[in-house]
């Protein structure tokens, strides 16, 4: 059960005196139906006597200059929320062009997100930018803005180690920059004390605190994962290590080592390191997953390269020695996946489209990382869960909050032109229980028909919930937060249907404008499982963190989640939606690609790679393939 955590201050910085008053020009607007007549003019809802406030409300042209037949007006800041922000949008850009050169120390963008980027540094590089954007938050009724950190990469520019640097993902040293909330801290700590005050107050009287929002945290429950017998542990390494997998890999598996000729010394010191006859970090595949690297479940075989030919030869090669068996090619590549050409990138996934297309995961190291100082040592657990799990193996599962509850994860792979348009819809799902076992991957709508992909979505995901109902008494969604506003829509038309079964939809952002800070830790970074109330159904959430035992931080550590719930079929209150959270956050735990692999639930975060791997094939004109009838195949 969730318990009541330390304050996060998140990146919000208050307007000091509220409720405020507001001054534009209106105009009630006569006819509803009528369009504004000038860009500048915008429409919003206001009382239809100002006198009143209590009075029905009404549209209204709204702008910024006069106009003939509008008049000037001041209300309460409390009048309407969606206007108020609008004019402390205005009002900051209007301060900004008084005070600061435009282009040169801010810019402003005038999207989805109205927003101003103040320039802090600058270098050849880029610019180092703090956005301010006008928000109302809900939790504390009150207005104010956001502020965050974001580095502005100058045209022409590629990005390297440098700019990850410069962007605070990467430290000095150029490893993961695990004093990446701290770094942060410092940037927006720098922005209040060197610009704030030349910025604010704004007209009116309008001026900001100089500490961040601080709202009460709850801590869920941390994770408990369930090994072989049902032992339970808090670690995923220790687990295993100690009570081994919870269901063991089928005894004729077959792992086939490929690599160049000159490459083979590489492929030994990869076999032995799997053994565990070279790190201490990795006991080997036996000790850990009880699979034995015998000549009975070893083979190798030469590339002369990595061309389409000598692939399709090797698959031939190993269809007629595996012979049916459960096989797993462990192919060593020269390059980096994350720092490689864009043609390494390709062959990378025609090689992995090849394989697939014969139903074949595979697993690819990288040789550049063997070649770095210890950096198989660290990796070599990692790829050896990698491999168990593609050959069928459960490493492990979770304890979750809700039983008979299946987690539907909605991904998407549209095929886009450059300009943004679609010309192909496609969605599917990864089904998984709320303990995190992967159980399947169903298509739920492709076509180039935008009405008929949506009436898809609507029929297919009541047809997956339908499947289930004998096995699962509640159904989850979890959708990522590009998924449009229209499939959004056309996904609950669907759910909406569906009488008799509890039905929740939520809504993940990994990448939102929030962020937040533990302030009384030199790390400034929140505990793991800290869940910071937003208000309107919406939560922070941190999947990984400071831990209890253990104050050090040896990584980078993500971004917090910004988690909305956006259906439910019946009401919940705040215990409900904090138990579907604590079971994503076990889900995020979820994850075998590695064991300390665990920023997101695995519902979203299978989707997004499987993404990336369908619409990479697409972009490369590679023939479909049957992505619903494999292991996972994605890990």
């Amino acid at each position: 059960m969730a318990t009541q955590g330390d304050k996060v201050a998140i990146n919000f910085l208050e307007i000091t005196n509220q409720p405020f008053q507001i001054s534009f020009y209106s105009k009630k607007v006569i006819d509803p139906e009528q369009q504004s007549p000038h860009p500048n003019i915008k429409r919003y809802n206001l009382p239809g006597d100002l006198n009143n406030l209590n009075s029905a409300f009404v549209p209204y042209f709204i702008s910024e200059t006069a106009f003939e037949g509008f008049e000037l007006i001041t209300v309460s800041s409390a009048v309407n929320k969606v206007l108020t922000v609008y004019k402390l949008f205005e009002n900051l850009v209007d301060k900004c062009k008084q005070t600061l050169r435009e282009g040169t120390n801010f810019t402003v963008e005038y999207g989805f997100r109205k927003k101003v980027n103040i320039v802090i540094s600058s270098s050849v590089l880029g610019n180092e930018e703090i956005w301010i954007e006008p928000y109302f938050l809900n939790i504390s009724d009150k207005f104010g803005y956001l502020i965050g950190f974001h580095f502005n990469l100058a045209d022409g520019q590629p990005f390297n180690k440098a700019v990850q640097q410069k962007s605070l993902s990467l430290g000095p040293d150029g490893r993961e920059n695990i004093n990446f909330y701290a770094d942060i801290y410092r940037k927006l700590q720098h922005f209040i004390g060197h610009f704030k005050s030349i910025i604010f107050p704004l007209g009116q009287g309008i001026d900001l605190t100089a500490s961040f929002q601080e709202i009460p945290s709850k801590h869920l429950d941390a994770k408990k994962y369930i090994f072989y017998d049902g032992r339970i542990e808090t670690s995923q390494f220790q687990g295993i290590k100690k009570h081994g997998p919870l269901v063991k890999m089928v005894d004729n598996c077959l792992i086939c080592f490929m690599y160049r000729p000159d490459d083979k010394p590489y492929s030994y010191e990869l076999f032995h390191a799997l053994k565990g006859n070279k790190f201490g970090t990795f006991p080997g595949m036996e000790a850990m997953f009880s699979f034995s690297l015998g000549k009975e479940h070893v083979t190798g075989l030469p590339l002369a390269d990595y061309s389409e030919k000598s692939i399709d030869a090797a698959i031939t090669h190993l269809k007629e020695i595996a012979v049916g068996r459960p096989t797993l090619p462990l192919l060593l590549i020269p390059w980096s996946r994350i720092e490689c050409t864009s043609e390494e990138d390709d062959i990378y996934y025609r090689i992995k489209h090849q394989f697939l297309s014969k139903g074949l995961p595979t697993q690819f190291v990288s040789l550049q990382r063997m070649r770095e100082r210890d950096g198989l040592k660290w990796s070599i657990s990692n790829i050896g869960l990698g491999i168990f799990s593609k050959l069928g193996g459960l490493p492990w599962k979770l304890q979750p909050r809700h039983e008979k509850c299946l987690i539907v994860g909605i991904g998407q792979a549209h095929r886009k032109q450059n300009d943004g348009t679609i010309t192909r819809y496609f969605a599917y799902s990864v089904l998984s229980d709320s303990s995190g076992l992967y159980d399947s991957i169903k298509i739920l709508s492709q076509s180039e028909q935008k009405d008929t992909y949506l009436n898809g979505l609507t029929e297919n995901i009541k047809s997956v919930i339908k499947s289930m109902e004998s096995k699962y008494d509640k159904f989850v969604i979890h959708t990522p937060f590009k998924l449009k506003l229209e499939e959004v829509e056309a996904l609950k038309v669907g759910v909406t249907a569906i009488a008799g079964n509890e039905i929740v939809v939520m809504k993940f952002n990994e990448h939102s404008k929030y962020f937040g800070f533990a302030p009384d830790n030199n790390s400034k970074v929140p505990f793991e499982s800290s869940c910071v109330p937003l208000g309107k159904r919406q939560y922070l959430v941190w999947f990984e963190g400071l831990q209890h035992h253990n104050p050090t931080i040896r990584r980078r550590i993500a971004k917090p989640m910004h988690v909305e719930f956006i259906y439910s079929s019946k009401e919940l209150n705040s215990n409900d939606e904090i138990s579907y959270l604590q079971d994503a956050i076990n889900l995020s735990g979820a994850n075998w690609r590695g064991f300390n692999a665990k920023t997101s639930p695995v519902s979203v975060y299978y989707a997004k790679i499987i993404a990336d791997y369908i619409g990479c094939f697409d972009r490369l004109g590679l023939p479909e393939i049957d992505i619903e009838n494999m292991p996972p195949w994605f890990l």
